[in-house]
């Protein structure tokens, strides 16, 4: 990855991956669950429910579910500068009337969705050096109206040798 660029990079190739994962099932799935009226047409989710930042959603809009995400590098090595740690946390916001899942599966919107997302990066080797690491997956509320479960991985990345 060309120096600098990573974050950009990185978000971008996590919006492909959720619409456009290489398991097509898992990418219908997922927009099926966000909102199935836009299967066929996953690109126009970006922006409305899939962002590529962090995204409180305002109270007085529809209600819905929506992903957003942060990418972080929290530290480069300080022994040779070879690598840098990269965080990717993926947040699943799921409005209260949006919660219940149809009868036949077994879980709520936010959990599904989650479980999802944990199905398409834990353990894909197409970011960073090694396969991402699933480091925590935690279940919080936001403006009393929101479900939120934020899903973070790890992996290293080649940091540019310097001349």
């Amino acid at each position: 990855m060309s120096k600098g660029n990573e974050i950009i990079q990185y978000k971008n190739r996590i919006i492909k991956d959720l619409l456009h994962n290489e398991d097509e099932s898992l990418s219908r799935d997922l927009v099926s669950a966000i909102d199935s009226d836009f299967l066929g047409a996953e690109d126009d989710l970006i922006y409305r429910n899939v962002f590529p930042y962090s995204r409180i959603p305002d109270t007085q809009t529809e209600a819905r579910s929506y992903i957003t995400m942060t990418v972080d590098m929290p530290r480069v090595s300080t022994k040779n500068y070879f690598f840098k740690d990269m965080v990717i946390t993926i947040h699943v916001i799921v409005h209260e009337e949006k919660m219940k899942m149809p009868a036949n599966y077994s879980a709520n919107r936010a959990d599904y969705i989650g479980s999802i997302i944990n199905k398409m990066f834990n353990g894909n080797k197409n970011y960073g050096n090694v396969a991402l690491e699933y480091v925590s997956d935690v279940e919080e509320i936001l403006l009393n109206k929101f479900f939120v479960r934020s899903i973070r991985f790890r992996c290293n990345e080649l940091n540019t040798v310097r001349c």
